[in-house]
């Protein structure tokens, strides 16, 4: 749904613009992940990721989220989260990253919006990237065990692509659960 808004947006550009037969060929880089880490008696770990990449006659799209929590009770009950993105031959990229930390958990999410205009080269990209942290006075409960997670869904659609994605996800009894992902996705 947000891709057929950015390819709306791009048809409008291009409409406006009057080059829609003057179009450059399009090439996006666009890395996206993150890292669970929970280290006590009980501990959960997960990573779940989505992203897509895609290319149309008005431009590239790209659109991405990614969810990584950590929560741990008994023990040592440490708590970590991490996320990145990175984008590169887009005209405008957008990224939010939200950081989350309670007593004995942490959460990062971040979001990814990043566009590459087949009609127009604007020599260089418009990134706006809020980052924030907030630390709450909350203590998660933790179910038995150690428990490990990773869950993603990443799609490119056009010629010339490619995807690769890398998981990870490790729990150990009574100790430390960790869950990891990072996609990278490229047109042209």
């Amino acid at each position: 749904m947000v891709v057929d808004y950015l390819e709306h947006l791009a048809e409008t550009v291009a409409g406006a613009l009057g080059a829609a037969s003057e179009q450059s060929p399009s090439a996006m880089d666009v890395e996206i992940g993150g890292t669970a880490e929970a280290g006590g008696e009980h501990t959960r770990a997960s990573a779940d990721l989505t992203a897509e990449l895609s290319d149309t006659d008005y431009g590239s799209f790209a659109v991405g989220s990614g969810t990584f929590f950590a929560a741990a009770e008994g023990g040592a009950e440490t708590a970590a989260t991490n996320a990145y993105c990175d984008v590169e031959g887009a005209d405008f990229v957008f990224t939010r990253t939200t950081t989350t930390t309670g007593e004995n958990w942490s959460e990062t999410r971040t979001q990814l919006i990043a566009v590459d205009f087949a009609c127009i080269d604007t020599g260089s990209t418009l990134m706006i990237t809020p980052e924030s942290s907030y630390l709450l006075d909350s203590y998660q409960q933790v179910e038995s065990g150690n428990v490990a997670t990773v869950n993603f869904d990443v799609a490119v659609s056009a010629t010339h692509t490619d995807a690769d994605v890398s998981t990870g996800a490790i729990a150990i009894e009574d100790t430390y659960s960790g869950s990891s992902i990072d996609a990278s996705l490229a047109i042209g």
